[in-house]
């Protein structure tokens, strides 16, 4: 990590640098919150290292340059975090020989297609699993290494109609280990058997290493991101995209230890967060009334087979409290897996007879998924889940805000179907649950940023738990206990 500090905050300063040679801008933007107060039950906690998406507070730097042609340039964001400096959304270089196309490479997060309403500052502590992003309407095109292309081939028409974009990318989310592994070079040679030069044949009569065999370069591009986009004049914005994921490549691990432990089958992933299926997504956002804005997509997870270690069901509690323990597949049976199909929906709306009123809505729904296993004689279904939010808002004064978010999750019980001489149908009690949350706020916003406050009262229907990193046997750790949980973050965000 030292040296990761020490090579973020070069480039950084390097670039700062260059301002003689380049037109170079400069911004900045970051968020952390102070929880004086929170309490569930006898329980109580105060905090002040948290953001409204992890566990510290974000200091951010952005530099962006552009060559005096305007034709190649670079963008990079720099953040502070946890007590380490870290490149983060972007870093990246990019060159537009001509006005129709953009080749970008790096790592990069770019959002022309992204979904556009997202959910509530307080998510996470209005309900326990949060709130659903932007990406849940449509994904970004996004890779921590990769490369990403756009293409506006009408864009030599002088016409409000030439808004049709083609955007794809390659590349991955996971950074992992090893030395030049996104080079093309050595990927020819670590292509011979799938095998990590260096180290030791591995059995192919184990069934850990089944299915290993040479990567090709059609294995590389179904794993890529691609989409089309088109502007609709006064109207909004539609798109569709293939989100791939490689899950049928493998290479064998490359971190230092001993042959014997190195030797794993990894998958080799693509630029989706969900690293398994395939997916198909479409969205449309429309603009064309003044004061409404509506995004609405769905996702398609395409099924798919594997065989691999993977967990199959997560750990849950039983009603008396014992402890099921997950299923890992250790024989390595074929499973055929389909995740939900996900349909989400964003509307904001500020009435042109009372402008200082916004209200926003957020509806994601997910069900129909499964796995299942004729060899292992084992099926799961997923319940349903809609995770919804209301939030209006009120301009009080110039400079002052304020308003209430309403949230509500609901997740279906899902049941697990273990067939022998008699079926047995299991249905899990943690998996069913109605959450409820509420949160009056108010906001101060001035030059630069805004200040955020709130009483947050969350009501989890049944207690949680999570998985503790710390335990050897896969143990668990309570989360909340089904008691209501009240809390006051104060929230400070800047942007200039």
């Amino acid at each position: 990590m030292k040296h990761r500090k020490q090579f973020a905050l070069g480039i950084f300063f390097v670039l700062c640098a260059a301002v003689t040679q380049a037109e170079i801008s400069f911004s900045a933007w970051g968020r952390a919150v102070v929880t004086p107060i929170a309490f569930m039950g006898s329980h109580s906690a105060v905090s002040a290292a948290t953001s409204t998406w992890g566990d510290t507070p974000s200091v951010a730097f952005t530099a962006n340059g552009i060559a005096p042609s305007g034709k190649i340039g670079f963008n990079i964001n720099l953040e502070f975090s946890n007590a380490n400096a870290y490149v983060s959304d972007n870093a990246k270089v990019w060159a537009q020989p001509f006005k129709w196309i953009k080749l970008t490479v790096g790592q990069f997060n770019e959002d022309d297609f992204r979904g556009r309403i997202g959910a509530s500052e307080f998510g996470s502590w209005l309900l326990p699993n949060g709130a659903k992003d932007e990406d849940n309407i449509f994904y970004r095109f996004k890779a921590s290494q990769g490369a990403h292309f756009k293409l506006e081939p009408l864009a030599w028409l002088d016409s409000p109609w030439n808004g049709l974009l083609l955007e794809g990318a390659f590349g991955s989310n996971a950074l992992g280990t090893g030395v030049n592994k996104l080079r093309a070079i050595f990927n020819l040679l670590n292509n011979e058997d799938n095998e990590v030069i260096g180290q030791k044949d591995y059995d192919d009569t184990d069934p850990l290493y089944n299915g290993a065999r040479e990567m090709t370069v059609w294995d590389v591009y179904k794993a890529m991101q691609i989409g089309v986009g088109y502007k609709i004049p006064n109207v909004g914005l539609a798109r569709i995209q293939f989100v791939g994921n490689n899950r049928e490549v493998f290479r064998w691990g490359e971190q230092g230890g001993a042959p014997d432990v190195n030797l794993e089958k990894r998958l080799v992933t693509g630029l989706s967060n969900d690293r398994d299926a395939d997916t198909i997504e479409a969205a449309f956002y429309f603009n064309g009334v003044k004061g409404l804005a509506v995004d609405a997509g769905a996702k398609l997870p395409l099924k798919y087979t594997d065989s691999t270690n993977f967990v199959v069901y997560d750990r849950v509690i039983g009603t008396d409290g014992e402890d099921y323990s997950e299923i890992l597949n250790p024989n390595h049976d074929e499973y055929t897996v389909q995740k939900p199909l996900v349909i989400a929906l964003g509307v904001a709306w500020t009435p042109s007879f009372l402008d200082a009123l916004t209200v926003t809505v957020r509806a994601d729904m997910s069900f129909g998924g499964k796995i299942e296993s004729d060899a292992a004689g084992r099926k799961i279904t997923n319940g349903y889940n809609i995770n919804a939010w209301f939030m209006p808002s009120y301009k009080v004064a110039e400079g002052f805000r304020a308003g209430v978010d309403v949230g509500l999750d609901m997740h279906g019980a899902d049941t697990l179907w273990q067939f022998g001489i008699t079926p047995v149908k299991a249905q899990t009690d943690a998996s069913q649950y109605i959450d409820f949350g509420v949160s009056p706020w108010v906001e101060m916003s001035f030059g630069g940023g805004r200040i955020r406050t709130g009483v947050v009262i969350m009501l989890p229907d049944s207690p949680r738990y999570v998985f503790n990193p710390n335990s050897t046997v896969y143990g668990i750790i309570p989360k909340f206990t089904g008691e209501p949980v009240i809390s006051v973050p104060i929230s400070l965000t800047y942007s200039f």
